[in-house]
């Protein structure tokens, strides 16, 4: 009896098998372990005659599950994944932009269709020959080609790579860097809103960029325009972070289309910090009680200012002294009042800009009779 239950089970569960695979063609587990698990038992009915005899039930059951572990096991190391094989998804679009000194080739491709990829390929290709830049990482969305002449074209292509060595297929720009005329012209004038910047336009078809210069000496871009004026509005804060005591700006000339972007190496001008000068306070008003004395004024125009400063001389001092600052236009002076005051006082009210303060207002409060 024991001879005839190791080939029945055998049989059994190598139809069984067949008959999942069958049921589901595209289940990997079972398409590709049938053999595996037949010649598992059949291995210990023919190889090992004697071991199979002496088998009893339970020995049974445990050869059947660990038939089907193998089976299990076998079908993870055999089976490819047919994914992998696929062409992956191409690069949407390639962003091309040519500066005075290199040319910027820039893409993106969705975080879902990066997991699938190995790296990139970018070609580029000029006067018919082709020349591979090199092979990049899958999160690179950004490299520099300084090898050019201006007014010759450059194609560049760019493809996804599988694990497997699988392209997809090729997205492709082109860019001709052209040698842009520069603004001439330029010139400053502050203004109570910040700067004015303004040059002579050479063509009315060019947009122009503006860039302030940090203090590490880099562009950082403020703003474009197709006018030939720009208005850099500015704050006391902005206008003191540059310890040089000078503002730099640079001016460039660029055209663009639907994927490439030409920019010139760009026009500087230099505005001393200590030009900014505020204008000084005016429409004074005051008055005394018996709390002190009240200070307003109207307030000035410029927005970059800090603030005001107040200074304050008895009749019988000399020199003016610093008593309080303000934001406002307004103060209070609460060492006199009326129930003090004997003699006249007199205050002096300046502005604060960066670097300068303004020109005074002076102001003389008294009681009447004193």
């Amino acid at each position: 009896m024991k001879e005839k239950l190791i080939p029945y089970f055998a049989y059994e569960l190598f139809w069984d098998s067949s008959k999942l695979a069958t049921l589901n063609p595209q289940n990997s587990l079972f398409r590709s372990s049938n053999n595996c698990s037949f010649f598992t038992l059949r291995f210990v009915k023919n190889c090992y005659p004697k071991i199979a005899k002496s088998l009893n039930r339970a020995s049974i059951w445990l050869l059947i599950l660990t038939s089907l572990f193998l089976l299990s096991a076998c079908g993870r190391k055999m089976d490819p994944t047919l994914e992998d094989y696929l062409q992956p998804e191409a690069v949407e679009k390639l962003n091309l932009s040519a500066t005075y000194d290199k040319i910027l080739i820039s893409w993106s491709y969705p975080e879902k269709a990066k997991a699938k990829i190995e790296s990139f390929l970018i070609e580029r290709e000029n006067k018919g020959e082709k020349k591979t830049i090199g092979y990049y990482d899958k999160n690179t969305t950004l490299l520099e080609d300084k090898n050019f002449t201006f007014g010759e074209s450059y194609r560049y292509r760019i493809f996804a790579i599988r694990p497997k060595g699988i392209y997809s297929k090729p997205t492709e720009a082109v860019i001709t860097p052209l040698k842009l005329p520069e603004v001439e012209n330029l010139r400053h004038q502050v203004t109570p809103q910040g700067v004015m910047l303004s040059w002579k336009i050479s063509n009315s078809s060019n947009y122009y960029n503006i860039y302030r210069i940090n203090q590490k000496g880099e562009r950082v871009k403020i703003g474009a325009t197709d006018k030939n004026f720009f208005l850099d509005e500015l704050l006391y804060s902005t206008i003191t972070a540059f310890t040089s005591h000078s503002i730099n700006y640079v001016i460039t000339t660029s055209i663009h289309s639907e994927s490439t972007y030409i920019e010139s190496k760009g026009t500087y001008i230099t505005i001393p910090i200590d030009s900014f000068m505020p204008s000084k306070p005016e429409e004074v008003f005051w008055a005394i009680n018996e709390q002190g004395v009240y200070l307003s004024w109207k307030e000035v125009s410029e927005k970059w200012i800090k603030g005001y400063k107040i200074y304050r001389k008895s009749a019988g001092e000399k020199d003016f002294k610093l008593i309080g600052e303000t934001m406002i236009p307004l103060f209070c002076d609460f060492e006199y009042n009326s129930n003090i005051i004997k003699s006249p006082i007199y205050y002096k009210i300046n502005t604060e800009g960066p670097m300068k303060e303004s020109e005074p207002v002076e102001i003389k409060a008294f009681l009447e009779g004193s």
